[in-house]
Formats: C-alpha cells, sequence, structure tokens
C-alpha cells in the first residue's frame, strides 16, 4: 500500500516536471494581436497521460501545480490562479470520461478508443472553462476592462484549441506505448 501510495506520487512529480518542462522549453508562441501571443505547447499531453494512467486526483493535481509553477516561473504570475483551476479540471475532466464512464481498466480491446475519447473530451472542457476562467479572473479579480479580458479569453480559446490537437496525439501515442508494458504492473486505478 505504502510504495503504490510512492508509485503514484513519483509518476505524479515526474509528470507535472514533464508538463512544466513543455510549456517552459518546448512552447511556440504566435502573436494573436492586440499585444497578445498565443502559445502552443504539448504539456496538456503529460496531465492527460497522469489522468488516464493515475486516475483524478494525481491526474488533476499534475496539471494545477506542473503548469502553474511554470505560469509563475515564466514571469506569467496573474495567470496562475486560472491556470491552477482550469488544469485541474481538465484532469478531472479525463479521469471522470476514462474511469467512471468508460472504465478503462477494464477495457483492453477498446482501450485505445477510450483514451483517445477522453482526451478529446477534457481538451474539449479545457477550451470551453479555460477562457471562462481567465475572462472571470481578469474582470472581477485584476478589474481589467471587460475589452481587454474578452481579447485575452479568445487568445486564450484558440490557443488551447492548437495545443489539444498534438496534446491528444502525444497522450494518446504515449498510453499504448506504456500500456502492455507498464500498465500491467500496476493498477493505479
Amino acid at each position: 500500500m505504502r510504495n503504490d501510495n510512492i508509485t503514484r506520487l513519483t509518476l505524479a512529480g515526474m509528470f507535472a516536471a514533464l508538463a512544466f518542462v513543455c510549456f517552459t522549453y518546448l512552447r511556440i508562441e504566435i502573436p494573436m494581436g492586440g499585444g497578445m501571443t498565443g502559445k502552443i505547447y504539448i504539456g496538456h499531453a503529460f496531465i492527460l497521460l497522469s489522468a488516464l494512467i493515475l486516475g483524478a486526483k494525481y491526474g488533476a493535481l499534475t496539471g494545477a501545480i506542473g503548469l502553474s509553477l511554470a505560469d509563475i516561473l515564466a514571469g506569467y504570475t496573474t495567470s496562475a490562479p486560472p491556470t491552477f483551476l482550469a488544469k485541474f479540471l481538465l484532469g478531472l475532466a479525463v479521469a471522470f470520461i476514462a474511469h467512471k464512464v468508460f472504465n478503462l481498466a477494464a477495457a483492453d480491446d477498446k482501450a485505445t478508443k477510450i483514451v483517445t475519447i477522453a482526451a478529446v473530451f477534457g481538451c474539449l472542457v479545457n477550451v470551453i472553462t479555460e477562457p471562462l476562467i481567465r475572462y472571470g479572473f481578469k474582470v472581477f479579480v485584476l478589474g481589467l476592462p471587460h475589452q481587454i479580458a474578452y481579447l485575452s479569453a479568445i487568445n486564450c480559446a484558440v490557443s488551447m484549441a492548437v495545443s489539444a490537437v498534438p496534446s491528444v496525439i502525444l497522450a494518446v501515442f504515449l498510453y499504448k506505448a506504456v500500456q502492455h508494458s507498464i500498465l500491467k504492473s500496476y493498477k493505479f486505478v
């Protein structure tokens, strides 16, 4: 039991670190107008993978901690609270679909389909919730004008939608790569 918790915590830390590294060093910034840049990165793949392998609690915390820390250290300090909540919801959504709706642990022959559906669903949730969270935070907490918050939310939605495509592909590929070797040894969920 104790080794299981240590293994889960270690994997969650590794996934959070991978999400952090992908955002910090492997992101592409694209000018979006209005002085804003969109950030495209594959860090979501490791949040998706963590939620698929470790379940809701660790999957949600992986994204929340990894990418919030990346925001803080990259100088996007005011983005950290919305990032924490949005990535927490991303991990929860993926784990819910994979484990509660489809019971991924018991589906050997349909695992790829379930993983793909859960990853796409989680990313759709993120594309919808993250801009809304960021808009509300900028207007109600930071006191920015609605127009600036709206432009920022649109920018966020586009960035998250574009980032979702390679992240889903990478997460499904990595899940398939570890499914028969590592996941058979450990039953996390």
